[in-house]
C-alpha cells in the first residue's frame, strides 16, 4: 500500500499548469468557503502495480499522485482541504480490487480511482451499487459509466466520430491504400468491438479488408499470423490487439519481410513495446489525444516536465490518464464542499468542463469527450517516435 499524504513535502518547482488549472475551474466547479478546521479527502486507488499489467499501473499510479501534489500545493480544494490518495497493488485481480473498495468505504473515503482493464467488469457493477463513486483512470468501456456513480475521464476513441474514424477517413486517401487485413484479440470483448469499429471505418472509404484474423492476447507465437498476411500482401495491416500483441506481430511480420504500415490504437505508444520489439515497430503508426514529445497544450507541456522532474523519465498515455482522472475526482471535491460521498457524486455530476492534457474536454453523460483529434504518431526505426503529418 502507497499513502500519498497531503503534508509531504516537496522540492521541485510547481508546474504553471495546475496553477492554471486552478484558476480556470474555480468559477465552473464552485466550493465552499475554506474555514480553520483542516479536512482531508481520502480517495483510493486500487491499482495494478505489478504483474504483467503493471506497464500501464504504474505511470497511472505515477500521473494521479503527481496530480494529488499539485490539488494540494495550490490549494486548489481551499485553505486547509487535501486529498490523501491511498494507492493499493491489486496484482490482476478482480477480488482484490472489489475487497479494496469495500476497504475504502469503510474508511470515510470521499471517491476512488478504480477501472482498469482486467477488474472493470468485476469493479463498476460493485460502485453502481455502492455510497462512494468512481473515476475511471484507463478503461475504454463505456458501459462502465453511470451517472451518479461511476464517471470516466478517459477518451473512448471507437466512439463514433472519435479517434479511429478521423484516423482512418484521413489516412485512407492520404496514403491511397485499397486493400487492409484485419487482426483482432480475438477473445478480448473491447477489441472485438474496437475491431468492428476499424473495419466500418475502412469499409465506408472503400478499402477492401483480405482477410480478417483472431490472435488470442496471451498468445506469444505469431508465426502463423504474420505468415499468412505476408502472403496475402495487403496495402496495410490493422491491428485491433493489445500493445504487446500488436508489437509481437509486428516483429513477425518484419521478419517475413513485409514492411508495410500497421495501423492501430495507442495502446502501442508506450516505450516497453519497442523494447520488445525493437526496429521492427518501425511504421506502426497511431493516433493519440496525448504524447510526451508532441504536447498539444500549455497544461501538457507543464505536466510532461513536472513528470520528469518527479520521476525521471517522460510520461506515456498512462500517466495521462491517471492525472487527469484526479483531476476531474478534484473537481467532484471542490463542487460538493464536503466528503460526504453522497455530495462528491452530485458534484461529479454537475461538471460539464474541465481542462486537461488533451484540451479541453466536455463530461457527457458521465463520459469525458475531447473535441480535439489528437494527432497521429509512428514509429520509428530508432525508437523515436515522428508527427505524421495527413492531408
Amino acid at each position: 500500500m502507497i499513502t500519498h499524504r497531503s503534508n509531504r513535502v516537496r522540492r521541485r518547482v510547481l508546474a504553471a499548469g495546475a496553477a492554471t488549472v486552478a484558476l480556470l475551474m474555480v468559477a465552473a466547479c464552485g466550493g465552499s468557503e475554506s474555514g480553520a478546521e483542516e479536512t482531508s479527502h481520502l480517495i483510493g486507488f486500487p491499482a495494478l502495480t505489478s504483474g504483467p499489467s503493471s506497464f500501464a499501473g504504474v505511470p497511472l499510479t505515477q500521473g494521479a499522485r503527481l496530480a494529488a501534489d499539485e490539488i494540494n500545493e495550490t490549494a486548489f480544494l481551499g485553505e486547509g482541504t487535501t486529498v490523501e490518495l491511498q494507492i493499493d497493488d491489486i496484482n490482476d485481480d478482480p477480488a482484490r480490487a472489489i475487497s479494496l473498495y469495500q476497504e475504502y468505504v469503510s474508511d470515510g473515503a470521499s471517491g476512488v480511482l478504480c477501472c482498469g482493464a482486467s477488474e472493470t467488469g468485476a469493479l463498476a457493477p460493485l460502485i453502481k451499487e455502492g455510497e462512494v463513486p468512481g473515476v475511471v483512470t484507463s478503461s475504454n468501456r463505456a458501459e462502465a459509466v453511470e451517472v451518479p456513480h461511476v464517471f470516466s475521464s478517459v477518451l473512448l476513441p471507437a466512439a463514433e466520430g472519435g479517434m479511429y474514424d478521423s484516423f482512418v477517413d484521413a489516412i485512407v486517401p492520404d496514403q491511397g491504400y485499397e486493400t487492409a487485413v484485419m487482426v483482432v484479440n480475438g477473445d478480448l470483448d473491447p477489441m472485438v468491438a474496437d475491431g468492428e469499429v476499424w473495419t466500418a471505418a475502412l469499409e465506408r472509404n472503400g478499402i477492401e479488408i483480405l482477410e480478417t484474423i483472431s490472435i488470442a492476447a496471451a498468445d506469444t507465437n505469431h508465426v502463423g499470423p504474420a505468415t499468412e498476411i505476408a502472403a496475402v500482401d495487403p496495402d496495410v495491416v490493422v491491428s485491433s490487439m493489445l500493445g504487446g500483441s500488436t508489437a509481437q506481430l509486428a516483429r513477425a511480420l518484419r521478419e517475413r519481410g513485409f514492411d508495410k504500415r500497421i495501423l492501430t490504437s495507442y495502446g502501442a505508444s508506450g516505450p516497453t513495446l519497442f523494447e520488445t520489439a525493437g526496429h521492427a515497430m518501425e511504421g506502426v503508426t497511431f493516433p493519440t489525444p496525448f504524447a510526451a514529445t508532441h504536447p498539444r497544450n500549455e497544461m501538457a507541456k507543464s505536466f510532461v516536465t513536472a513528470y520528469e522532474e518527479e520521476f525521471g523519465e517522460q510520461p506515456d498515455l498512462f500517466a495521462a490518464q491517471g492525472y487527469t482522472a484526479m483531476w476531474l475526482m478534484a473537481h467532484g471535491l471542490k463542487g460538493a464542499g464536503s466528503t460526504d460521498p453522497a455530495l462528491v457524486k452530485e458534484a461529479l455530476a454537475s461538471v460539464e468542463e474541465y481542462e486537461t492534457v488533451y484540451g479541453s474536454v466536455t463530461v457527457e453523460e458521465g463520459q469525458s469527450v475531447a473535441h480535439d483529434p489528437g494527432i497521429v504518431l509512428e514509429w520509428e526505426a530508432d525508437g523515436s517516435l515522428r508527427e505524421l503529418e495527413l492531408g
